[in-house]
């Protein structure tokens, strides 16, 4: 497991090939399957089988997603 701290971290874990991740607050987990490419995610949200494809700017906006608000607490990690 690894935390997740910037959004450079981010990519790299990503681009490195490590496609997994979750939110861990607590008891809560939310678990992510991401990749990246040129400046847009595309994210599995494993709980319910959601997909999203967000900017960079999406990706820390919390009307798309609570990722970027899990980095900035460091609550997001690799796994």
């Amino acid at each position: 497991m690894k935390q997740i701290n910037s959004l450079e971290e981010l990519i790299e874990t990503i681009q490195s090939g490590n496609h997994d991740f979750f939110i861990g607050n607590g008891l809560i987990k939310s678990s992510k399957y991401m990749e990246y490419d040129d400046d847009t995610f595309y994210i599995i949200n494993e709980i319910d089988d959601t997909e999203q494809t967000l900017t960079t700017k999406e990706l820390f906006n919390e009307d798309y997603t609570n990722i970027g608000i899990a980095i900035n607490n460091g609550t997001f990690y690799a796994y």
